[in-house]
């Protein structure tokens, strides 16, 4: 993300990138980008039950001096994503469940005043609503990553 890019716009950039696999064969999304790792769907999957738990979660709480909840534990809420993601009959109706999300997602956020700032539960950082996204922009950049470097 350069300096002139805002964390909405890579964010959104970043959804862009994930929508492209709506073209690609159903059986090329569900196989794993390698030994042990999940498929693209998985990841797409996974990133969009976190964009879920983000928009339900954490932006009702992200006002001055408030305290977002921790964040659940990663192994046991990455399974329920994938889990989750099992109710979606193709990648066509995920890919649209998920951009739906995460274009209300980044909405919400962008109308949130961006000065203001947060912690997340006893920690003391302090986030403004774009810093707390620039940490979900990194985690989608890993994934999108791992997508290229395996080449689906």
């Amino acid at each position: 993300m350069s300096s002139s890019t805002t964390s909405y716009q890579a964010y959104e950039s970043n959804m862009e990138f994930f929508r492209l696999f709506g073209i690609k064969e159903e059986a090329e999304l569900n196989t794993p980008i390698s030994n042990g790792k999940w498929s693209v769907k998985e990841i797409i999957g996974h990133i969009y039950y976190w964009d879920l738990f983000l928009l339900e979660t954490m932006v009702p709480e992200m006002k001055e001096s408030g305290v977002l909840p921790d964040f659940p534990d990663h192994d046991d809420y990455n399974e329920k994503a994938i889990q989750s993601i099992k109710r979606f009959p193709d990648m066509k109706a995920l890919l649209e469940e998920f951009t739906l999300t995460r274009k209300e997602l980044i909405r919400k956020m962008e109308n949130l005043n961006q000065e203001e700032t947060f912690t997340i539960g006893k920690k003391k950082r302090k986030f403004t609503p774009g810093s707390f996204l620039k940490m979900f922009v990194g985690h989608d950049n890993h994934h999108i990553e791992q997508i290229k470097n395996q080449a689906v």
